[in-house]
């Protein structure tokens, strides 16, 4: 009975490192989730209402499209929402792009400095790849050490 048990826990540890295995993002995955924040974000900085909500349409819509190819490529689809541990990088990723997409409003709005919101995409690029990376890493590890 105890062997039994031990031998189901084995598998179950193996099934999690099975689905960490094929959580790999492809190379290309968070430069273009990137590109589409940093296109949210210099839309956003237009100021203009209906340029603001054509950016947001498009992203979104654009990200559905890349959560799809997400999960055809790899199988397997894990929200940031429900993460664990390893959601805190995605809430830093959401926190981020939350705050830029407002500065780059308020920007866009009061201000004639168009330049920082193209300073601000580029700089959620970068962090977009960072820390998408990071959450993958961390979610690897969870699924591993959870066994």
């Amino acid at each position: 009975m105890e062997s039994n048990a031990a031998e189901q826990l084995t598998a179950i540890a193996d099934a999690r490192a099975a689905v960490a295995d094929r959580l790999v993002t492809p190379w290309w995955y968070h430069p273009a989730l990137g590109a589409l924040v940093a296109f949210d974000v210099v839309m956003m900085s237009f100021g203009n209402i209906v340029l603001m909500c054509v950016g947001c349409v498009v992203f979104l819509a654009l990200c559905v499209v890349l959560a799809n190819a997400y999960r055809r490529m790899t199988g397997v689809w894990v929200s940031g929402f429900e993460a664990g541990r390893a959601g805190r990088w995605a809430g830093a990723l959401g926190a981020l792009v939350g705050v830029s997409l407002a500065a780059s409003w308020v920007l866009g709005s009061y201000t004639d400095l168009r330049w920082v919101a193209w300073l601000i995409a580029a700089v959620d690029v970068v962090a977009t790849i960072v820390l998408g990376r990071r959450f993958d890493a961390a979610l690897r590890a969870q699924l591993r050490a959870a066994g």
